[in-house]
């Protein structure tokens, strides 16, 4: 029976963005992760397919916790402040891991094979917001509108998350873009 390393993938996160971030991730090889988080490349290979999948092996989590906080709304609530109230639940751990989300975000914007692995899992995303906004009886081509859009303010809010020099929570920053679109489409009705 194989023998499972403890918190081996939070391990092998750690050492590859430490080295990330000291050397580049082009640079970075799966045996200098492996080797920075004293485990084998062997046991790397048993966690993740590729570097690439250290930055993105949370977002399975982070959904989960998304589409359960939509399941327990309150009903009666627009489904897409719904949407926006439900990041809040990861918004902790986006906080508590400010540097390491900060060059993850820094990374996926300067290479395109990770730009592309981020616009699959912000799709995924959308897709369990859609289910999860059917589930509470929303129409399906309601549910899909809005969870397209909340993937877009989940995309917005990381953005100006990043940006934000004054450190403001991710939480504020989600209600601000909800905030702003919403004041966006009052502008431009009727």
């Amino acid at each position: 029976m194989v023998q499972r390393a403890e918190n081996a993938r939070e391990r092998f996160e750690s050492a590859a963005y430490e080295l990330f971030g000291r050397q580049g991730y082009a640079e970075t090889t799966v045996p200098e992760i492996a080797s920075k988080a004293g485990l084998t490349e062997r046991t790397f290979y048993r966690y993740f397919t590729d570097k690439r999948e250290v930055l993105f092996w949370r977002a399975g989590a982070h959904q989960t916790s998304i589409t359960k906080e939509i399941a327990k709304a309150p009903t009666g609530e627009h489904p897409l402040s719904i949407v926006a109230s439900s990041f809040e639940a990861v918004a902790p751990f986006i906080d508590s891991h400010r540097p390491i989300v900060k060059l993850r975000q820094f990374l996926i914007s300067t290479h395109s094979d990770l730009h592309e692995r981020e616009l699959m899992k912000l799709h995924m995303l959308a897709s369990a917001i859609d289910m999860a906004l059917q589930q509470r009886g929303i129409q399906p081509s309601l549910s899909r509108v809005i969870a397209e859009i909340g993937a877009a303010l989940w995309k917005v809010a990381l953005q100006n998350w990043r940006a934000d020099e004054g450190e403001e929570s991710f939480a504020r920053h989600v209600q601000a873009t909800l905030a702003e679109f919403q004041a966006g489409l009052n502008q431009f009705a009727g």
